[in-house]
């Protein structure tokens, strides 16, 4: 079975189904937007762990993800009132 047990596989899940296939341990999904809930086929790639690694310790891609992650933060912010 492609299933996994933890809740936060949605995107693992999905990329092993379009693949067909497990995938490996050394197998990350990145979110290309780095929004984890963003789970669109667009928006997912299989990367090497070291390679993602790698593309998250760029201070640019950290900071964009942060960016994105505050302003994501504010918008839920004003729809509660």
């Amino acid at each position: 079975s492609l299933m996994r047990d933890r809740p936060n596989d949605t995107h693992r899940i999905q990329t092993e189904r379009e693949l067909g296939r497990r995938l490996g341990p050394d197998e990350i999904v990145d979110h290309v937007d780095t929004d984890k809930a963003n789970n669109v086929r667009g928006n997912r790639r299989v990367m090497a762990r070291g390679q993602h690694t790698k593309r998250h310790n760029n201070p640019g891609v950290r900071t964009l993800a942060k960016l994105k992650h505050a302003l994501t933060m504010g918008q839920r912010r004003e729809k509660r009132y």
